[in-house]
């Protein structure tokens, strides 16, 4: 498990929702799962520990920031249930509560949101300023929620913010946590409501408006992390939250992407696969007409013409840019296009076919074809169309005569 991280275990990408992850797993789970696969024994713990973190939000900001050697946290035996009540949950094992206590140190959050950009954005690097709502303390109660003095310790959990819970993770297997006291909401102390501040009605926080400017730079690539430190929610006492972009690129309807490569497709006709060309074939990314020289020589369908250094830019390496690679469609003639046979034939160059030696005893046979599209084969192919329903059958009918039906 090592050389993988929790997201490779589970086969998503570091900005999959909730529901994607929990799909994934119950997916993987049902593969390697013990009972139906003996030898999947270990991956699936290994899986089911990936899920453990990245399920939880706290723990997944945790992993994000840490890795899984991240803050210490407690072993699942630790202790036991308290008898208390299980709503309110919101860690798995005791590093994250609010304020008033508790000795260990609070591990650092993010505010992770997906950014939806489009390939162009991306190609050519983009600032975006952006307004939003945060909570800080308050200053008018210095995020106490009142006055100083008249502060109680929480009787619910003597003023910790927390108390102790257990889970069931497993068959057999309890997780000691803690759990937020609802009481409170974390904090400790209770405040009458009559002492409350008027600016924050007691809850030790306001909203305030601010602007942030993400920066986007030319060739970031899918999925990469954007990170503003301190941009996020603050809570009385802790440091502020950072907040996280996750670069989400969206489907492009010309180029698709392979980190710094594009690769598109042009059409271009028989005359120009076969003598050449020297044309626009494409509008870049970045808006500009991209004009492709081919000298003579023949282009088969699907070959593909690579153009060194049109790519995306290479992020960090200033000036460098990857490839594009132009897969080609050959256009061919309309339907009913009759060339110069013969002087067709004495430009292009004669293959020499094998010569194939017949049977002692087979008599010679002479057939004549008639070309189909594909889509006219594979429909005959799927529906096995009998002989005698067949509008190319031979023996008389009137489709007898071989015609040029190509695509």
């Amino acid at each position: 498990m090592a050389s993988q991280s929790y997201y490779e275990l589970l086969e998503v990408e570091i900005s999959a929702t909730d529901a994607e992850i929990k799909r994934s797993y119950r997916k993987l789970a049902m593969k390697y799962h013990p009972d139906k696969n003996p030898e999947g024994a270990e991956q699936f713990k290994d899986i089911s520990h990936a899920y453990e973190t990245l399920s939880d939000p706290d723990r997944r900001a945790a992993y994000d920031q840490y890795g899984s050697e991240g803050p210490h946290r407690g072993h699942p035996f630790d202790g036991f249930y308290d008898g208390g009540d299980m709503d309110g949950m919101e860690d798995m094992y005791a590093n994250f509560f609010g304020g008033g206590g508790g000795g260990r140190p609070r591990a650092p959050q993010v505010e992770r949101h997906a950014l939806s950009v489009t390939l162009e954005e991306l190609f050519r690097g983009k600032k975006i300023r952006m307004k939003l709502t945060r909570s800080v303390p308050c200053k008018v109660c210095k995020g106490l929620g009142g006055k100083k003095s008249v502060l109680k310790d929480c009787f619910e959990c003597s003023g910790k913010g927390f108390r102790m819970a257990t889970q069931q993770v497993g068959p057999g297997l309890l997780s000691q946590m803690q759990v937020k006291c609802n009481g409170c909401k974390g904090s400790g102390k209770i405040i009458p409501e009559k002492s409350r501040c008027r600016k924050c009605k007691g809850e030790c926080v306001v909203d305030e408006n601010d602007t942030v400017e993400v920066v986007i730079k030319p060739g970031e690539l899918n999925n990469a992390q954007i990170v503003l430190k301190g941009k996020g929610d603050q809570k009385p006492g802790m440091d502020p939250l950072d907040l996280i972009f996750v670069i989400n690129q969206k489907a492009h309807g010309v180029f698709t992407r392979d980190n710094a490569d594009l690769t598109t497709t042009a059409e271009i006709d028989l005359a120009e696969a076969l003598c050449g060309f020297s044309r626009v074939l494409l509008t870049h990314l970045d808006g500009r007409a991209i004009e492709v020289t081919h000298k003579a020589g023949a282009i088969r369908p699907g070959d593909v013409l690579f153009i060194k250094g049109e790519g995306m830019p290479v992020v960090g390496k200033s000036g460098s840019r990857g490839s594009l690679y132009i897969k080609i469609n050959i256009k061919f003639p309309a339907q009913g296009w009759k060339p110069d046979v013969t002087a067709l034939r004495s430009l292009l160059p004669e293959t020499k076919w094998p010569k194939i030696t017949p049977g002692a005893d087979a008599e010679p046979a002479t057939v004549a074809g008639v070309a189909i599209t594909t889509q006219e084969f594979e429909r005959r192919v799927d529906r096995d169309i009998p002989e005698s329903e067949d509008e190319y059958a031979y023996g008389g009918h009137e489709h007898a005569v071989p015609e040029c039906n190509t695509q």
